[in-house]
């Protein structure tokens, strides 16, 4: 399968981070070599549409009310946490799961992400956060007297075969790696304790839920095979139920490519109750995966995507909870038909330089885009 993708698709892709009091869009290059991403002064400004610009105010108003709330408030309990209705702390989570993509946290209100001394403090090595060999990253928040494990997801070449790999049943590190750092923190911080991430780092958070018992809100996830829950000594049935009943929240927003493409393969599907996120698409066009389903779709994964929405939507305060999804299903219109034989010989042979140089730049152009 050859991969050609001209660089102005993903310039169009309009990926874009909340910084200060404005929407903007990451400049085209690849990111500098600087100590700290934080220490960029500013993006070009582009120009927003009304939706984008409410969202913006939306989520002014809702930093606004972090910072008032984060004098006196009562501490929150793991139990709190769980359950199938939407939560506003979701809404925060990802912040915090935007977040631990940095290397350094640029501060949220009521948060504290624990710093590699209090994690040696508190007997935890801060090398098993971040293993460049692996891919595997993850951080540990503090909120109202919770500690909040946040795993990131893929924003390596390596994170995408992991999660390609894993979905076909091989048994990849990074989920031990999420497991142990599971089980240490439970230890360490006792039973108040939750999990959250995106993307791959959903995944992770699924399996560290489901070993500890504790809960997750997880965004744009992967799915967990049968054979990486047996390995847990879980039983894939009983693990469903467990997630399906309050465990694990899942918000998946309409559209997003790897929510369609788990859809479209034999492949496991997301755990967890499923909150489902609108997001129109307009002046698609008739073709096969066209064009600007395309931006469209890759938009829709991203956690900016996820942000945005439930800015829009605030899902916390439907109490009836009814789903926020189109009726339309989207795996029906514009899914490009893919080969399972060569998806499992793409897995098995993951190492092969020419994989990886056919996919290496298209990565790096969303990767350069996604993290600065």
């Amino acid at each position: 399968m050859t991969l050609s993708v001209n660089a102005s698709f993903f310039s169009e892709l309009g990926i874009y981070s909340l910084q200060g009091n404005s929407l903007q869009l990451q400049p085209d290059s690849p990111a500098e070599s600087l100590p700290d991403k934080a220490d960029r002064l500013s993006s070009p400004s582009i120009s927003l549409s009304e939706n984008t610009k409410q969202a913006n105010t939306l989520y002014q108003s809702l930093i606004n009310d972090l910072n008032a709330s984060a004098v006196a408030s009562p501490e929150l309990a793991a139990n709190d946490i769980a359950g199938k209705q939407s939560k506003r702390i979701d809404y925060e989570l990802t912040l915090v799961t935007r977040d631990v993509y940095r290397e350094n946290s640029l501060g949220l209100p009521g948060f504290e992400r624990l710093s590699d001394g209090d994690l040696s403090k508190a007997g935890i090595d801060p090398d098993t956060l971040n293993d460049y060999s692996t891919g595997f990253q993850a951080g540990v928040y503090k909120h109202k007297g919770l500690y909040i494990v946040s795993f990131t997801g893929s924003n390596e070449l390596q994170d995408f075969m992991v999660s390609l790999r894993q979905g076909l049943g091989y048994n990849e590190k990074q989920y031990n790696q999420a497991l142990e750092l599971a089980n240490k923190t439970l230890k360490v911080f006792g039973e108040n304790i939750i999990f959250t991430g995106h993307s791959l780092g959903g995944g992770l958070a699924t399996v560290a839920a489901l070993a500890t018992g504790k809960p997750a809100v997880i965004y744009n996830s992967v799915g967990v095979s049968d054979p990486t829950l047996e390995r847990m000594g879980v039983s894939p049935e009983v693990a469903r139920e467990m997630a399906d009943n309050g465990l694990i929240r899942h918000y998946s927003v309409q559209y997003d490519w790897l929510g369609d493409l788990q859809k479209a393969l034999p492949v496991p599907q997301p755990m967890g109750h499923q909150i489902d996120l609108e997001y129109e698409l307009k002046n698609a066009g008739g073709a096969i995966f066209p064009y600007r389903y395309g931006l469209h779709t890759f938009k829709a994964h991203f956690l900016e995507a996820v942000l945005e929405l439930m800015t829009v939507h605030e899902p916390w305060l439907n109490n009836d909870d009814a789903m926020l999804a189109s009726t339309m299903d989207s795996t029906d219109e514009g899914m490009l038909s893919l080969n399972m034989p060569s998806l499992q010989t793409l897995a098995m042979v993951m190492d092969d330089p020419a994989i990886r140089e056919q996919f290496e730049e298209t990565y790096q152009q969303i990767v350069s885009q996604r993290s600065t």
